[in-house]
């Protein structure tokens, strides 16, 4: 099947050969003549399935022209998302005049996003918090609004967005079409597609294969600053024989090389300021093995011809799920062993959950190795090397040490230390070498041991700021919420919000019982955590509108202040302004 037995108008057509589509994908061809016909759609498929040229090519086809005004609104999760989604239409629009469109997402000026509004843009790709914003201003009209399209539906939902979709979608015409796009199908997401569709045509697609069993998954919670001694970690532990090191930026690459290099390793890197020659030079010696480790922006995930990589390191995660995909598919590759290890920060929890969500595996999170931890295995991977070389060496003494009058023993051990110390560098210190200054630290329950890990992870409002200790947690979990010892598992403190891996059969008990209680002194709730959920600006708003006043009527600690409230008419003007329990600075 073709694009044009799609029944598209040839200026998209013509748009779409000049991108490079040869044919459509499935979700593209199940999902077009509907959404062609009028129809609601709900799709499910999973990220990179092409989605969005699924929504896109019929919202194009909807647009009209010779209307000035705003036509089709697509609600995504991320302004990532929505940059992109708008950097699709205006691609599929280049043969249509008087089309086009704009991304509009908090945390930047609205003045460019008003001018264009005012210009009467057709398309409009935001998220939802500033689309309601400036709904609600009278900036976006939504009367000639013919389409709504929810991409990401279900991680807009994990995000905490449902009230604000539901106040978008009460301002827009009743006759109107929507396209719901989903990687999953949850009670959540069927709510709300009944509140916002009727009868929508239904399309799954089921998700391939992305990774391979043989292919272990590692995540580390680093400091930027720390990463390169942690790789260096890596290196020294003897395990990575050859290590391909993905960086985002051409910057990143060559300070992690220049890191590396005044370590002393064998280290070199590829990227696209340097000339072909060079980099085939820089790949030749690489494959000989003249290098341990290759240091590459995404270049070089693509059409790489290695084989024998065991290491492959994301020092900074990439910004696209498939992205993640071609980086760790150059290991484990013909049935070998392979080992992809992910360095994330703090801002890094939203991106890892939805390359968790798109490749269907959670990876498994390991405390960064200390200096001590290296060392003892630098001198466990020395015994193996010993042990190899002594299988294949004979028995006798060498000349030059049958005069020495010592024990063999002591000999043996004088030979040993020399070579662990010949053999390894001195190690710098990093705050993750202190667990009382980890940006992060777990603590798992003596009562763990046989613990299931079958496990679901739950949310609680509350965490470092208010002084909540681990025991706090696991003391509310088993006395209020009366579940049996050993249902508790990792429990991670945050600044503002609690992570807690339970048993999965006692989750809905915790839920029931807990969802609105008192930890500390203070009210706060539990509930079931979403991946991407951590560290994401929506999460920190909601953490500080859901806390509340504790039991001695003080407020906890607060290092904002409350937003102005500001009511206009409907010509725009304002009615009046002020700071809704705006607290006193000190």
């Amino acid at each position: 099947m073709t694009f044009a037995d799609l029944g598209i108008c040839p200026e998209i057509l013509e748009a779409i050969e000049v991108l490079g589509f040869e044919e459509p994908s499935p979700i593209q061809q199940r999902a077009i003549p509907p959404a062609l016909e009028g129809k609601d759609v709900l799709g499910l498929s999973h990220t990179g399935s092409g989605k969005t040229l699924a929504f896109t090519i019929p919202a194009l086809e909807k647009i009209d022209p010779e209307v000035s005004r705003l036509q089709v609104l697509c609600l995504a999760p991320t302004r990532e998302l929505a940059v992109q989604i708008s950097r699709e239409v205006d691609k599929l629009a280049l043969f249509l005049d008087g089309v086009g469109s704009i991304p509009i997402y908090g945390g930047t000026s609205f003045g460019p996003q008003l001018a264009a509004l005012r210009r009467g843009i057709p398309f409009v790709a935001g998220t939802p918090g500033r689309v309601l914003d400036l709904m609600e201003q009278g900036a976006l009209k939504s009367d000639h609004i013919s389409m709504l399209i929810l991409d990401e539906a279900d991680e807009m939902l994990d995000m905490g967005f449902a009230d604000e979709i539901d106040r978008i979608v009460s301002k827009l015409p009743q006759k109107r079409q929507t396209l719901f796009f989903s990687a999953t199908m949850s009670p959540a997401i069927r709510s709300l597609l009944s509140r916002i569709s009727s009868s929508p045509v239904e399309i799954s697609i089921e998700r391939p294969v992305l990774t391979v069993p043989t292919c272990e998954q590692i995540v580390y919670e680093v400091l930027f600053s720390s990463r390169i001694e942690v790789l260096s970690r890596l290196i020294e532990m003897g395990k990575m024989k050859r290590g391909l090191v993905f960086a985002n930026t051409k910057r990143v690459v060559d300070d992690i090389v220049d890191g590396l290099l005044s370590r002393g390793y064998s280290v070199d890197r590829l990227h696209g300021d340097m000339p072909q020659t060079l980099r085939e030079r820089v790949m030749d010696s690489y494959r000989r093995g003249n290098l341990k480790v290759l240091v590459a922006t995404d270049i070089a995930a693509r059409g790489l011809d290695i084989d024998d990589v065991d290491v492959v390191v994301n020092f900074e995660l990439p910004r696209e799920p498939e992205d993640y995909i071609h980086r760790i598919g150059r290991t484990a590759r013909a049935g070998r062993k392979g080992k992809a290890v992910s360095f994330i920060g703090r801002r890094d929890f939203s991106l890892l959950g939805r390359i968790e969500r798109f490749i269907g595996t959670r990876m498994q999170r390991e405390k960064v190795m200390t200096a001590e931890y290296v060392t003892q295995a630098q001198r466990e991977t020395l015994v193996d090397e010993i042990i190899e070389q002594a299988q294949h060496a004979d028995n006798s003494i060498p000349d030059e040490l049958r005069d020495i009058e010592l024990p063999e023993s002591q000999l043996a051990r004088a030979m040993f230390e020399m070579l662990a110390r010949n053999n390894s560098r001195e190690l710098q210190t990093i705050p993750e070498d202190r667990p009382s200054k980890q940006t992060l630290y777990s603590v798992q329950c003596e009562s763990n041991r046989g613990y299931s890990t079958d496990t679901t992870t739950l949310f609680i409002n509350a965490g470092k700021m208010l002084h909540i200790r681990p025991k706090d947690i696991a003391g509310l979990l088993y006395n209020e919420g009366g579940i049996p010892r050993g249902s508790v598992g990792d429990i991670r403190i945050f600044l503002k919000h609690s992570l807690v891996d339970v048993s999965q059969e006692v989750a809905p008990i915790l839920l029931k019982r807990l969802a609105t209680c008192s930890l500390c002194g203070y009210e706060v709730n539990l509930r079931e955590d979403r991946a991407g959920q951590e560290d994401t600006p929506r999460a920190r708003l909601l953490e500080r509108r859901s806390c509340t006043r504790p039991a001695t009527g003080k407020c906890p600690p607060r290092s904002y202040s409350r937003p102005r409230r500001t009511e206009y008419d409907s010509t725009g003007k304002v009615l009046y302004s002020k700071f809704s329990d705006r607290r006193k600075r000190s």
